[in-house]
């Protein structure tokens, strides 16, 4: 089913050190298991997870969200999540996920965040 694609690009980022992992379609049950496996084989320091393109989030796309975030603080690495739609943002918000992951509207406001010195 059309529907059901989902594309997940991995690509280094602006800065030494960092990866994008650009995800573009429903991040679902049926459609999550790239996605898992693109976060799973990712190493770098800093994964900013840009998800300007999913439209739809399901409860196992949602879950998939939280556990690369758990295995980046489990790891010592920083994950980032940027430009969420209203709808997107109004699920993590039910979720209270906006309490627990580092949310931006775009990779500049990640980037400079992310990469500050830590006394600033």
């Amino acid at each position: 089913m059309q529907f059901d694609r989902l594309i997940v690009d991995v690509s280094p980022g602006s800065r030494k050190g960092e990866k994008v992992i650009k995800v573009n379609g429903p991040l679902t049950m049926t459609s999550l298991l790239d996605f898992q496996s693109a976060v799973r084989a990712e190493k770098a320091p800093i994964v900013i997870l840009d998800l300007s393109e999913v439209s739809y989030i399901d409860s196992a796309g949602l879950g998939s969200v939280v556990n690369a975030h758990i295995s980046c603080v489990n790891a010592g690495r920083h994950l980032a999540v940027v430009g969420i739609s209203d709808r997107v943002r109004t699920l993590f918000k039910i979720a209270r996920l906006e309490q627990v992951l580092a949310i931006f509207p775009n990779m500049d406001a990640a980037e400079k965040f992310l990469n500050k010195p830590p006394d600033a």
